[in-house]
C-alpha cells in the first residue's frame, strides 16, 4: 500500500498554532506548556509566544524509522515544577496515541492541577485523542522541522523498495522538497 504524505510549510505550522492557542486560551488559564521533545519543542516554541507563558521539556522517543513505532520510553524526565500548575501537554502529532498516555502518566508524577493535551494532527487510529487538534488526518505528515529526519528516512526506505536515486528524487521534489535540501541530506546524512 502506497504511503499517502501531507506537506506541512512553515505558514501552514504556524498558522495551525495559532488556531491551537486561540482553542487553549478560550478554554481558560494555563499556566505553562509541557512540550514533549523532539516532535513539541517547535510547536511549545511558537505556543509559549502566543500564549505568552513558559514552557518545559521532556523527552520520549519512540520511533524508529517512518512507519515503525518502538518501545514509548522516557529518556530525559521534566526537570521544571509544575506542582499546582495549569499546564498543557504538547506534541505535534497524535499518531497511536501512546507517546500521550505515557506522557500524562509521567506528568501525574509532578502534581499539576489541571492537565490537557493539544497536538497540531490528529490520527483516527490513535488510542488517545488530544482535548485540542486543529486537523484529522491518517497521511502522513511532513513537518518543516523534519526536513533531514523525513529525506533520509525516504531514501533509505525507498532504496530498500528498489527505487533508484532519481524516482526518490523525483517524489521529494513533488512533496515540496527543494533540490538544496536534497543535496544536503545526500552530501552529509546519506551512505
Amino acid at each position: 500500500m502506497a504511503i499517502e504524505y501531507l506537506p506541512v510549510s512553515w505558514q501552514t505550522y504556524h498558522a495551525h498554532a495559532q488556531a491551537l492557542a486561540e482553542e487553549i486560551l478560550n478554554d481558560g488559564p494555563i499556566d505553562e506548556i509541557v512540550a514533549i521533545s523532539r516532535g513539541g519543542l517547535s510547536l511549545g516554541h511558537i505556543l509559549s509566544d502566543l500564549l505568552q507563558i513558559p514552557i518545559s521539556t521532556f523527552t520520549i522517543q519512540s520511533y524508529e524509522d517512518i512507519q515503525q513505532q518502538g518501545e514509548v520510553k522516557i529518556t530525559a524526565g521534566l526537570q521544571t515544577t509544575i506542582e499546582g500548575k495549569r499546564i498543557v501537554i504538547v506534541d505535534d502529532v497524535a499518531d497511536t496515541g501512546k507517546t500521550l498516555v505515557r506522557a500524562i502518566e509521567h506528568i501525574k508524577d509532578f502534581k499539576p492541577t489541571r492537565t490537557i493535551t493539544a497536538t497540531m494532527f490528529y490520527k483516527p487510529h490513535s488510542v488517545y485523542k488530544p482535548d485540542f487538534f486543529v486537523e484529522e488526518t491518517s497521511k502522513w505528515i511532513l513537518f518543516p522541522t523534519e526536513v533531514v529526519e523525513t529525506i533520509s528516512s525516504m531514501f533509505t526506505r525507498m532504496r530498500k523498495d528498489g527505487s533508484t536515486d532519481a524516482q526518490i528524487e523525483s517524489l521529494l521534489h513533488s512533496l515540496g522538497y527543494s533540490p538544496a535540501q536534497i543535496a544536503f541530506v545526500k552530501k552529509f546524512h546519506l551512505k
